[in-house]
């Protein structure tokens, strides 16, 4: 009789628990403003029943609206020129690019120019001035004319910028997204790369760069053995990696550095790696001598091997207080105009210094390779990895959502833009659109490259507003951006909130009253869009059939 009870009383827990407290949560958060429910609907519950209850890869409908095609060319830009691999995949093989150009890069096939794509960690879009614009509609800048990062704006200005730019929070998604044009795998504790993913096969910028007869490098000053990055890596296209060890190793060698100095007084690394001030330096020491190896090559009739390289900044992860003794006892410019009234202005404080010291590193690294002439021959693409919320602390910055997702890019291309120098897209981008934008500038590689990705070539023209974008924070909300405007959402409630992106950053004002029943269908239509896209990755990433025409 006691063990029945006992019995009784586990199945009540565990029905209160998983059942009735979860759907009265939910039934409350239908029932509140937008923004209440969002904070109060908490990221384990979200977890929980978002891959429970979110639409999966079998609700795709098997073609688009109109019943033409198959469902995968929605996601699938209509200037790419590809064949799908599969009825029910977004696995195909692109051959092109066709349409109106919205900028040129000269570029000769018989002398493909490097590509450097550089990711600056927590590079948020606000804290450039040039991307905010003079207007400066929501008033990040608080009335003030100051930049916190000059060099970036300088460089910006001299390229192809992108000020409607946007991520999906974290590190390791930046790399799905920059490197193989996906939606990131979704989950809080887990990434794509998470375990190394050995036995996953990806195609994206490494494998198309090879195909090409590129040589593929990736560096950075941080750690790798983090998100097994350190096995993830090579094992998805990278001929060669350096990463803490290796940068350490080369600053003691090649530039004085003592065994003392990593975590002495000096302060040369932080607990993440080594500071961004030696890891240019080093990252400016292999281009030149990449580049002098090619000129030997190519002195000697043989091939140019040009050199597609990724590097990953990490002198400005939070909790920014880490720095080099040099830069700590440095002058610095007053920004105390941004942080003197925020709750937490000693973080926003630190936060900035630090965002300072990275850009000043980079003006230092680009004007170097201005002088070498390295930029003269290499394709540069700046983005942040993910922005970041200082204003709000360190628990959870990621609740400043446009802050912590939208972030500052540019495309630097020396000699090569023409009249495009100094474009500024004002349209909605992503991170996933970098890898067909540098296969449109540097071309397909012979019988084009495979690829599952759902970005688009940023080289070709397209009316303002008309495309969208996808940009999902695992840890709080997802959102569909059109134009300036942005729906954040929900992955399993009807919880919706429309804002403009651009005039109303913290999200104080819902647009969605304000629509007819049209134009909310509309949003709707690309709110489900986005829910089956991000269930149809994360069925691809759980059964590693991400290249595959079924799964």
């Amino acid at each position: 009789m006691t063990r029945k009870k006992d019995n009784c009383k586990r199945c009540t827990v565990a029905l209160v628990g998983l059942v009735i407290i979860p759907g009265v949560v939910m039934a409350i958060s239908r029932g509140c403003s937008p923004l209440i429910a969002y904070s109060a609907l908490n990221t384990t519950l979200n977890e929980l029943l978002g891959h429970a209850l979110q639409p999966t890869a079998g609700d795709e409908t098997a073609t688009t609206e109109d019943g033409s095609r198959p469902w995968a060319e929605t996601f699938i830009d209509s200037t790419e020129e590809h064949t799908l691999l599969g009825d029910d995949t977004l696995y195909r093989r692109t051959t092109g690019f066709h349409g109106d150009l919205a900028f040129d890069v000269d570029v000769s096939e018989k002398d493909p120019p490097n590509v450097l794509l550089l990711v600056v960690e927590s590079f948020r879009f606000h804290d450039s001035h040039f991307l905010v614009g003079k207007e400066d509609p929501s008033d990040l800048f608080k009335g003030t004319n100051m930049t916190i990062t000059p060099n970036f704006d300088k460089w910006a200005k001299r390229g192809i910028a992108l000020r409607n730019y946007w991520s999906s929070w974290r590190t390791s998604r930046s790399v799905e997204s920059l490197l193989f044009g996906q939606l990131p795998y979704d989950s809080v504790t887990k990434s794509g790369m998470t375990g190394g993913q050995r036995s996953t096969k990806l195609a994206g910028l490494p494998q198309m760069f090879t195909a090409k007869g590129y040589e593929t490098f990736f560096t950075t000053g941080c750690k790798t053995n983090y998100d097994g990055w350190d096995s993830f890596l090579p094992a998805h296209g990278f001929d060669t990696v350096w990463s803490r060890t290796e940068m350490m190793k080369l600053a003691e060698s090649d530039l004085g550095i003592k065994k003392s100095d990593w975590n002495g007084p000096e302060h040369r690394a932080l607990n993440w790696g080594v500071h961004d001030d030696l890891s240019f330096q080093l990252l400016g020491d292999l281009l030149v001598n990449k580049t002098r190896d090619q000129q030997e090559r190519v002195a000697k009739g043989e091939a140019k091997k040009p050199l597609f390289l990724n590097h990953y900044t990490i002198s400005s992860h939070v909790n920014y207080k880490q720095r080099p003794k040099w830069y700590h006892q440095s002058k610095k410019p007053d920004f105390s105009a941004l942080y003197e009234d925020e709750k937490y202005a000693d973080n926003v404080k630190n936060y900035l210094e630090i965002r300072y010291f990275t850009d000043m590193e980079l003006g230092k690294f680009l004007d170097r390779m201005a002088d070498e002439g390295i930029l003269d021959d290499t394709i540069v693409v700046i983005s942040g990895d993910h922005g970041q919320g200082p204003e709000f602390g360190n628990d959870v910055p990621e609740d400043r959502d446009v802050s912590a997702t939208r972030v500052a890019g540019t495309i630097i291309a020396e000699g090569r833009l023409g009249d495009a120098v100094g474009m500024v897209i004002d349209d909605a981008t992503e991170q996933y659109d970098i890898l067909n934008t540098l296969a449109d500038i540097t071309g397909v590689p012979d019988g084009g490259f495979e690829q599952d990705g759902v970005g688009r070539s940023l080289k070709r023209k397209i009316k303002f507003g008309e495309r969208i974008v996808y940009s999902n924070n695992p840890t709080r909300k997802m959102s569909v951006v059109r134009g300036h405007e942005r729906l954040r959402y929900d992955k399993v409630t009807d919880q919706m909130l429309l804002h403009n992106a651009d005039t109303d950053h913290d999200m104080k004002d819902d647009l969605l009253p304000e629509l007819t029943p049209e134009e909310r269908a509309e949003w709707l239509k690309w709110r489900n869009n986005g829910r089956r896209v991000n269930s149809y990755y994360t069925k691809r990433w759980e059964g590693k059939c991400l290249l595959a025409a079924e799964c």
